[in-house]
């Protein structure tokens, strides 16, 4: 546990470096780990990893749960409180063999060379494939699913904690892993996913790719988390220590700050810590307890995204309201760390950008997935635009357009002149030196979307 802790926190280090670098282009795929919270109530996501599990508690401490599942206790107890959570479900583990029985207490507690959910010799118990019937049950309860990953294969290597484990040697393997879940999800249950969480956070696969460019080609957005629920880690000794272990974190936040979890999302459990026990099953109560005293809904992470899409502006902001229409749209608004930037002065390209429909700039980002081109980020989607008559009639025919520019006041303008034929575009411009940030254009982008115009930009 010792590297194992110093490589997490190694790789939290890592992150913090690729968060920062996440700012720089407008991206289709965005890691969600909170958003900004709202002003109109106390609203916080809760995900539940690994399941649905079948196996009863570990160990029993209630005699009602002896013939129950994990996964249908956790729902049983959600209902309690009308709370909804997302799942990142797996398909199934029966096919990670051969392979030998982890050690309890270790990272590698399901087995040595794959996981195996919900424990090892006992896939059959585990999986949306072997457990259909409770998935159906999230469903119908309103509850999300989200892809944590078919057979549940690390993505690519992290040799400093799990040395020799088995993972997708190319992202065409992974891309065809989480297809198989996507699709038996949907043809099954009639429930198609938009969020994905890769196992264990690996996000890097061989080839120089990462789990982004597997989420642009799958339309997925990366569900993350924030604050960590807990029961994953090894046993103390002591079972209600365990319990008490994962509910003080969450009572001593509240107590600093009643508001502090707002547009948080929580990582939980759906399944045994490394110890092979499930504190989870008695901690769950005593979390949405204390969170339903300090009055939160328990909502899950797309409702959360449809209140508040974006980390860094909130609802009292005058542009949300027109950012939060473009964002549920499924229009490509923001960065891949979640952040909308409002202040940021408009390129031409992220104005490029931000105008494609989402149908138009989901097929791009398919046909466009793989990271290592070494084209503009926004090259695909210049060339489409440079085919249409008013992106020539704004900025010619001669190499006017430079992708990186700013958006000045008069060319956002003559854009708007090209475009109208004849119907009235709402704008009031705002200047800044003579250019515009990017909060000027999101009142007139999004009644843009309703207008007729608008649906002959693309031909």
């Amino acid at each position: 546990m010792f590297l194992y802790d110093i490589a997490r926190k190694i790789n939290h280090k890592r992150k913090l470096r690729q968060k920062e670098l996440a700012g720089l282009y407008l991206s289709p795929v965005r890691r969600i780990e909170r958003v900004a919270p709202s002003s109109k109530g106390r609203y916080v996501a809760m995900t539940f990893d690994d399941g649905p599990s079948a196996l009863p508690p570990n160990p029993l401490t209630k005699i009602e749960y002896a013939h129950e599942g994990l996964t249908d206790i956790l729902l049983d107890i959600l209902g309690r409180y009308d709370a909804k959570g997302t799942f990142d479900v797996i398909g199934t583990t029966e096919y990670n063999y051969p392979d030998k029985a982890g050690k309890v207490n270790y990272f590698s507690w399901g087995g040595m060379k794959f996981d195996h959910y919900p424990d090892f010799k006992k896939d059959s118990s585990g999986g949306v494939k072997n457990q259909l019937e409770t998935a159906r049950r999230m469903i119908s309860e309103g509850h999300e699913l989200s892809n944590h990953g078919y057979r549940h294969v690390l993505f690519g290597p992290m040799k400093i904690v799990y040395g020799r484990r088995a993972y997708y040697k190319n992202l065409q393997e992974v891309i065809d892993d989480l297809s198989v879940l996507h699709d038996y999800v949907l043809t099954e249950l009639n429930y198609e996913m938009k969020l994905s969480r890769p196992p264990h956070y690996i996000d890097r696969i061989l080839g120089g790719h990462s789990s982004y460019d597997v989420y642009k080609y799958m339309g997925y957005q990366y569900l993350a988390a924030s604050f960590d629920g807990g029961g994953w880690k090894p046993s103390s000794g002591n079972y209600k220590t365990d319990v008490d272990m994962m509910v003080k974190p969450l009572e001593q936040a509240l107590l600093s700050d009643p508001d502090i979890l707002n547009g948080q999302i929580i990582f939980q459990k759906d399944g045994c810590n490394m110890s092979r026990q499930t504190p989870v099953a008695d901690a769950l109560d005593e979390h949405l307890r204390l969170l339903s005293q300090a009055g939160y809904k328990i909502i899950t992470a797309s409702e959360l995204l449809k209140i508040s899409p974006f980390s860094d502006i909130g609802d009292k902001d005058p542009a949300f309201e027109y950012v939060q229409h473009l964002a549920i749209l499924g229009h490509c608004i923001g960065y891949k760390n979640n952040t909308f930037q409002p202040d940021r002065i408009l390129t031409n390209g992220e104005l490029a950008v931000m105008l494609t429909p989402p149908e138009v700039l989901n097929k791009i980002h398919r046909e466009q997935y793989d990271q290592n081109s070494k084209e503009h980020p926004y090259y695909k989607v210049i060339m489409l635009a440079s085919k249409q008559s008013w992106f020539r009639k704004t900025w010619g025919s001669k190499g006017d357009f430079m992708v990186n520019e700013p958006v000045s006041v008069k060319g956002f303008e003559k854009f708007l002149n090209c475009i109208s034929d004849g119907e009235d575009i709402d704008w009031t411009p705002s200047f800044h030196n003579g250019y515009l940030k990017r909060r000027d254009v999101m009142s007139c982008l999004a009644g843009l979307t309703n207008k007729a115009v608008y649906n002959k930009l693309y031909v």
